[in-house]
């Protein structure tokens, strides 16, 4: 999943400066899309709709996954 997505920033063609960033804000919006598909398909009707639950499902991959498994990924693309 890592690999594919700096697959397609490189393809993006974006510059060598902002190519990291832009890889960990992806990376970020697709595991909170990810948490987001997660919460309205399936705990939206066992949790209620409580907020504080909501931004638990959706951040907590988000930052997990998406960031700080971005960032390890990013040494292990870059070594």
């Amino acid at each position: 999943m890592y690999r594919l997505i700096w697959k397609y920033v490189n393809k993006l063609g974006v510059k060598q400066k902002y190519r990291q960033y832009f890889y960990l804000f992806l990376c970020t919006l697709v595991f909170a899309f990810a948490g987001a598909a997660v919460w309205f398909i399936f705990l939206k009707d066992l949790l209620g709709d409580s907020v504080k639950w909501m931004i638990c499902v959706i951040g907590f991959p988000s930052v997990i996954f998406g960031f700080l498994c971005g960032v390890f990924a990013l040494f292990k693309i870059d070594q």
